[in-house]
């Protein structure tokens, strides 16, 4: 094993500055290069999404408002113009307007994975659902997933004012949904949908108000994974076969087509392919990271048995020798322990 510089490099003496030799002007660049590729996956995961016949999906298998539509008029007539793909600001005045941006002191720019809005079947009580559909690869440690839902479904809320409704006609705030799909879920979650919404609850007495006054938010979270499960089946295999990362491009071909019935157009062929190579790319990365921290732990392993040896006064050229390193090298190692 060669020794992290060239005697001809400048160096620092310390041990721990020769390990970090060989990697710190790369560290940068590659989490950079890292950060990127897993950006354009996300991107090619939210795009696919946003077709109309996956949406679609969702709204079958998850809105009881659309249970009993077809998907083709799901598709066709409810879904109304293009699903916006983080164009839409989630702080923002409007639910609207998409060239208007908020920050966060923290995030900067806050903006829906996706949004869009669908009409109602007659019957269903209001005109419209407006819609916010959210791709999460993993959940964030620093705060529930559900807590940022609610806050979602409270900005689309509130966000209507002056668009939805004027003044005080608080009768025509339109229901709102958000949709959180976790695409890398542990096992114990794997193929799980939790619901949450508003109820009523009679503490005293037998008031009971119109449901489709106070029914306005609801959140829902979708876990994918685990094959292996009897739930793999529905919305849960079609959405993973679509997202994960597992699955090649010519068996999510097979699934979707002949089990969902959707036929893969030109644009979804190209995500489907980008989002496949850049999965691929990901993981060669994740291999390689490994592969460098492995070679860092044989470093340091190598440097305290150099320093045995040269603390047990064995001689200098013999150990240079086995770990295939120059004397200057060794010496400059641990200088007090070779004078």
């Amino acid at each position: 094993m060669a020794y992290p510089f060239g005697p001809s490099q400048k160096r620092d003496s310390s041990s721990d500055a020769v390990l970090q030799w060989k990697h710190k002007d790369t560290s940068l660049a590659q989490a950079l290069h890292d950060t990127s590729m897993q950006s354009q996956y996300d991107a090619a995961c939210k795009r696919l999404l946003s077709e109309k016949i996956v949406l679609a999906w969702i709204l079958k298998e998850c809105v009881p408002e659309y249970r009993e539509e077809t998907i083709d008029d799901i598709m066709n007539k409810y879904i109304e113009g293009t699903p916006e793909v983080s164009s839409v600001p989630v702080q923002g005045s409007r639910i609207q307007g998409g060239n208007t941006e908020d920050t966060d002191l923290h995030e900067g720019t806050i903006r829906y994975d996706i949004f869009f809005r669908a009409l109602l079947p007659k019957g269903k009580g209001r005109l419209l659902l407006l819609i916010n559909v959210e791709a999460q690869n993993k959940e964030n440690p620093q705060y529930p997933l559900v807590s940022r839902m609610v806050y979602h479904l409270a900005r689309q809320t509130s966000s209507q004012h002056g668009v939805e409704f004027t003044n005080d006609h608080y009768g025509d705030l339109q229901k709102v949904y958000s949709i959180w799909i976790c695409m890398n879920a542990p096992k114990h979650r794997a193929n799980s949908m939790n619901v949450y919404e508003i109820t009523e609850k009679q503490v005293a007495g037998h008031v009971k108000l119109k449901k489709a006054d106070y029914d306005l938010m609801t959140g829902i979270v979708l876990w994918l994974g685990d094959p292996a499960s009897k739930e793999y089946k529905g919305i849960f295999k079609m959405l993973h076969t679509l997202l994960s990362n597992k699955v090649e491009e010519p068996k999510k071909r097979q699934v979707l087509e002949e089990e969902y019935d959707i036929q893969m157009s030109e644009k979804m062929e190209k995500e489907v392919s980008a989002m496949c190579n850049l999965s691929q790319g990901i993981l060669e990365q994740g291999m390689e990271k490994q592969r460098i921290q492995d070679e860092k732990k044989v470093q340091r392993q190598n440097i305290k048995r150099m320093k045995k040896l040269l603390a047990a006064g064995i001689d200098k050229a013999t150990i240079a020798n086995v770990f295939d390193c120059s004397v200057a090298e060794l010496e400059a190692l641990s200088p007090k322990q070779t004078r």
